[in-house]
Formats: structure tokens, sequence, C-alpha cells
């Protein structure tokens, strides 16, 4: 099973109704040996900006893709081994061996899957202070807008134009105190600025606490991921069509200005100075875009890799237990389960498949004697030196 990233989805609102996805199955071998064929690999489209997790029984996570590119691939699960007839077992003292390799079933994962919005420029500040007004002035976005706190509850994207070239600015919901720890839902918030370059900073210019919200938000970013609060921020003082804002612009301007940030007054109920603060974000993604690339180098270009779960190489371990020994070996455990032991044909086939996979001397090595009982897997015998 795949998860592919692609720029067509925009939500992961599929999982929500349907949580257990699996690939079909291969076909069964024919006569003349014939191979069976493979079932066709099942490909999900997701949001760029998807990460995939891992979610074990013990709780802990790993994050085991970032699909932040368009066109990103993971294989989550890989198909069964399939098992091979008795034509494969055939030699020249058994020619007509009557047992044939069962297939194995494929990999059955719980994952977890996250969704961090791709956007160059990330809007934050307290609630109503006029981000979502800003977003829809500047782009075709149309969140919902009101004079209330916490009327946008999930973050919204809008594409900005800038003559023949477009950024991305996402409106993410008002930040309060505690939206580090998941107040206010912040935790949902907070992440989808992660992957921002640049953040727009908005203030309520005609408020008395602009300073005093500056620094509160910005401590949220630091508690939530240091590097946040260090990201380059553009500060934004809004509602400059207030008598009270237009007021005391020159006053935030000078005391952030000393503080080395960029300062821009703006009216986004009037647009005005809208067209300013554009310019600037735009300035300042190519500057933050050279400054990632740096002089001189060129970003290589070719395929997009595909990301697979690595199985670690294996050699058998055998230990002892007090019942008699256990083998501790993936692709043993497999063979058994693939062969009927049941079957004196296939019980020899396995027992010189063990020796030549170095199970016997391995056994040997523990203490393991013929007659002791060796545990592989699922099954049980009484161990037969060959």
């Amino acid at each position: 099973m795949v998860l592919l990233a692609d720029p067509n989805e925009n939500t992961l609102g599929r999982f929500r109704h349907r949580k257990r996805y699996q690939a079909e199955m291969g076909g069964r071998g024919g006569r003349q040996r014939r191979h069976g064929a493979n079932g066709s690999a099942l490909e999900i489209p997701v949001p760029v900006g998807t990460m995939v997790f891992t979610t074990p029984a013990d709780g802990s996570e790993e994050l085991i893709a970032d699909l932040d590119r368009p066109g990103a691939r993971v294989v989550v699960a890989r198909g069964g081994l399939g098992g091979r007839g008795n034509a494969r077992y055939a030699t020249s003292t058994m020619q007509a061996p009557d047992f044939a390799e069962r297939g194995l079933p494929g990999d059955e994962r719980t994952l977890r899957l996250e969704l961090r919005l791709m956007a160059d420029v990330g809007l934050v500040g307290k609630p109503s202070v006029g981000k979502s007004s800003l977003l829809a002035r500047v782009s075709a976005a149309r969140p919902k807008i009101g004079d209330y706190p916490f009327t946008t509850l999930e973050p919204n994207l809008g594409v900005v134009e800038v003559g023949y070239d477009a950024f991305v600015l996402a409106d993410i919901p008002g930040l309060i105190e505690g939206a580090h720890r998941g107040t206010g839902l912040g935790l949902l918030f907070l992440r989808h600025i992660q992957r921002t370059r640049v953040l727009c900073h908005v203030l309520d210019g005609s408020g008395q606490e602009a300073e005093g919200d500056f620094r509160e938000v910005n401590d949220e970013l630091r508690e939530f991921d240091a590097g946040l609060a260090a990201r380059p921020q553009i500060v934004v003082v809004n509602k400059l069509d207030l008598p009270e804002a237009a007021a005391r612009f020159s006053e935030l301007a000078a005391r952030f200005g000393a503080l080395g940030y960029e300062v821009y007054g703006i009216s986004a109920a009037t647009g005005a100075g809208v067209r300013e603060l554009v310019l600037a974000l735009h300035r300042r993604l190519q500057e933050e875009e050279k400054a990632a690339v740096g002089p001189g180098r060129v970003e290589p270009e070719g395929e997009l890799p595909v990301l697979r779960p690595v199985r670690a190489e294996e050699r058998p371990r055998v230990r002892r237990e007090d019942s008699g020994f256990v083998v501790e070996y993936r692709r043993a455990e497999d063979l058994t389960r693939m062969l009927d032991v049941g079957n004196p044909m296939a019980r020899e086939a396995l027992l010189r498949r063990l020796k030549r996979m170095g199970v016997h001397a391995a056994v040997r090595r523990a203490g393991g004697r013929p007659g002791d009982r060796v545990r592989i897997g699922d099954l049980e015998l009484e161990w037969e030196d060959m």
C-alpha cells in the first residue's frame, strides 16, 4: 500500500469515514509451472504536507515519511511473500513432491496521518486582530469573518498574486496564552505554521495591549517550537481606519522598529497600506529563498524519492527457555508458516532449508542437541540434526 502526495487533495477527511484499507490479493499459480498474478498495489492520495507516523502498541510514535512535495510517495505496507509450487522442490531423489508453499499475509500496520499546511507566509496574532480580513483582502479566499474572538476555527489558505509571481498565505486562528499546551485548540493550529518561511504578525492598533499581545504570541511560538519565534517576522499594525489606531501607529512603529522589525500600518477593512505589505512579504520571501539556496548553488533535480520501510538485516538468534530453545529469525519463521510440516516431504525440505539458513549451527552453538524442543514462530518441533 502506497501513500501519494497529491496536490488535488486538500484534507484528510476521507479517513474519517473509512479507516481500513486493503490491497488486492495475488492470484493462484497454474499448471505447467505458471506463476500466479501479482496483486495490484493500492495507491491512496493524501494532501501535500501529510506526515505519516507509526502507532505501535507501546504508545511510542515514529515518523516514517513527510510527504512535503507533490508526487512524493511512501510504501507503508508491503504485500506478503508468495508461495512457490511443488516443482520448486523437485530433486533427483524427490521427483514428485506432493506439497507446495503457502503464501504469507501482507503487512498490517496502524498509522496516524497529520496534515501540516504548506504555506509561504503564516498570519499570526491574537484573536480578532483582523487576520481573516487581511487574507480576504489580498486573495480569493473567503474565510468566515466576525467581530468576536475565535471566529476562525480552522486554518485558511489564500494565494496572493504579485505580478507574474505568487505566494501562499495561511490564516492561523488566534493564539491565546497556553496555546502550546493545547489551550484553545492551540496544538491543532501551531503545527500548521511550522513549515512557513516568514511570519506576518498582526496587531490590533486600536487596542492598548499591542506590545503585550506581541510578546505573549511569541512566547507561545517559542514554547511550542524554538525555531518558530526565531523565524523572520514582519509586524503589521491593523485597523488604521480607526482614529485611535492611527494616532498610536507612529509610537508602535518606532518601538518595534527599534527591536529590528519591519513595521507596516494597514487597514484590512479599507485596503489602505495592504499593497505595500504584500510587496514587502514577497521581497522577504525572495530573500529567504536566496539565503536557503546560497550563492552559486543549484538545487538538484531528479525523480522524487520513494520512501520505503527498511527491514534490518538479520541473522539467526537462539535463546534457551525452560522447555527448550527459541529461534528468533524472521526468514525461518516465514518458512515454517509456508510449509505444512505435517507432510513428511515438506518437513524434510524445511529442515534442509533451515540448515542452509544457518539455523542448525545457531542451535548447536546455543547448546541444542537432537531431541530437544525447539520453537520457531508458532511451530514447536523435536530437533533433528542433519
